[in-house]
């Protein structure tokens, strides 16, 4: 059965590809934008658990130098992955992650909130929003289903990845 959180994590990647193309014009969303990225989040162990095996999978190469770019600092402020405004695990990023910049509705507060730098001229139809209430109760459901409820910072994981690497070398 494939994990859960990698369905999850797809399907948020294919409606950002698809909400992008359709607003291409009033979406700055792109490679080198970090705006988003400005924060310390905490992930559920699940995700934390798919970043660790994204990680285990690279190549002896790759990974070295991820360790070696992960040593320095990162912009104060700014997630423990980003580096020169670009995400270190993109590949692998968790959920939340894929579904900045979309128009994100919190069904529970009748609120509709995106990027200020998207939908400049207006609300994106309502097919183009995101329910993000559902989307962390799937998360929240795959967590429980694998039994890794528990959260994790991304300093802390980053920390746990370069420390198990350099045991390995």
């Amino acid at each position: 059965m494939k994990n859960p959180v990698i369905t999850l994590q797809e399907n948020a990647s294919d409606f950002f590809e698809k909400i992008s193309r359709k607003h291409s014009t009033v979406m700055e969303c792109k490679a080198g934008c970090s705006k988003c990225c400005m924060t310390d989040i905490s992930v559920f162990e699940i995700e934390a658990d798919r970043i660790n095996e994204w990680f285990s999978l690279l190549y002896a190469e790759k990974k070295s130098e991820l360790i070696e770019l992960w040593q320095k600092k990162t912009e104060p402020g700014a997630c423990t992955f980003l580096y020169e405004g670009l995400c270190s695990i993109y590949e692998a990023r968790p959920l939340i992650c894929r579904t900045q910049g979309l128009s994100l509705f919190v069904a529970s507060e009748n609120v509709l909130d995106y990027c200020p730098l998207n939908f400049k001229t207006g609300d994106p139809e309502k097919a183009d929003w995101l329910n993000l209430e559902r989307l962390n109760t799937l998360l929240s459901f795959a967590a429980k289903s694998t039994q890794k409820e528990g959260r994790i910072r991304l300093k802390k994981l980053k920390e746990q990845l370069i420390e198990s690497s350099l045991h390995k070398s």
